[in-house]
């Protein structure tokens, strides 16, 4: 049926984000002088600050009063009560224990590193693939992006707010109604199961900073990416017989009256003679 972009799709569904581990009872969040001991929640969103506290992000006031306010959110009332100004935080100790790991990865052994290679693997083949009529595709982006602090571009109003962990409960599975759907993690569920093919994407859920849905798609070798590339080179197949009339159109429309007229022949000029690439938004 047209519009119909596939019969059959199974998949394993996505890999989540690992689970926090907290920091070695050495590693210590200092609070007006004073060691304090954070539980996970607050500890966690603690560690994302850390990881950057050597990033101009950090001294910038917007990050700084998004972080704090999205930080106490994660708090219990105790520590809510006693962390009342981020000036007085000190996560010195807690960014030198990263810095440290950091340095420690990079004199992994060889052992070491083959170690992660085969479990990077092992996922691949695991999650990285699903069935799509008859032909195993690859997956584009199978891992859910951690939690962490939001940067955006410039000096962006939302900088410094908490990505929020992404949960099972957050996640729209699609797949064919006759495939073996993806099981949740243990004592979870997914958030919706839809059999939608009109779409392409297997894995969708709702991010909370810009409220922006986020999918899992299929890799840009797989054949529907191909097909819709060859769509477009159809398109500029077509193109190569009009152009010369479209040309002399936006060289008229720079004399128009219409203010919109003139604009669009100029962007047409630039994206013409530039070869730009125009986006699809």
């Amino acid at each position: 049926t047209e519009g119909n972009k596939w019969k059959f799709l199974e998949h394993k569904g996505p890999v989540f984000a690992p689970a926090y581990e907290p920091l070695p009872e050495n590693v210590k969040f200092y609070y007006d002088g004073k060691v304090m001991k954070l539980r996970p929640k607050a500890e966690e969103v603690a560690t994302f600050f850390a990881k950057m506290l050597d990033h101009e992000y950090t001294t910038k006031d917007i990050f700084r009063k998004n972080f704090f306010k999205d930080w106490r959110k994660e708090m219990t009332p105790e520590e809510k009560g006693t962390i009342t100004s981020l000036s007085k935080c000190d996560f010195g100790h807690m960014s030198q224990y990263f810095k440290a790991q950091t340095e420690a990865r990079k004199q992994m052994t060889k052992e070491e590193k083959q170690k992660i290679k085969e479990e990077n693997e092992r996922l691949l083949k695991e999650y990285g693939y699903c069935v799509m009529d008859n032909h195993k595709e690859r997956i584009a982006n199978f891992k859910i992006e951690p939690p962490g602090l939001f940067r955006g571009r410039g000096n962006h109003p939302k900088m410094g707010m908490l990505k929020r962990r992404i949960m099972p409960e957050d996640i729209i599975i699609n797949c064919s109604k006759d495939s073996k759907v993806p099981p949740p993690p243990s004592g979870h569920k997914w958030k919706e199961i839809r059999h939608d093919n009109k779409v392409t994407w297997l894995v969708s859920w709702t991010e909370n900073i810009q409220g922006s849905i986020k999918y899992i798609m299929l890799n840009p070798s797989s054949r529907i990416k191909g097909e819709k590339d060859w769509q477009k080179y159809e398109t500029a197949r077509r193109l190569k017989k009009c152009v010369d009339r479209i040309r002399n159109q936006y060289r008229e429309d720079w004399k128009s009256k219409e203010m919109k007229v003139r604009q669009r022949a100029v962007a047409l000029y630039f994206i013409d003679k530039l070869a730009l690439r125009a986006g699809n938004e």
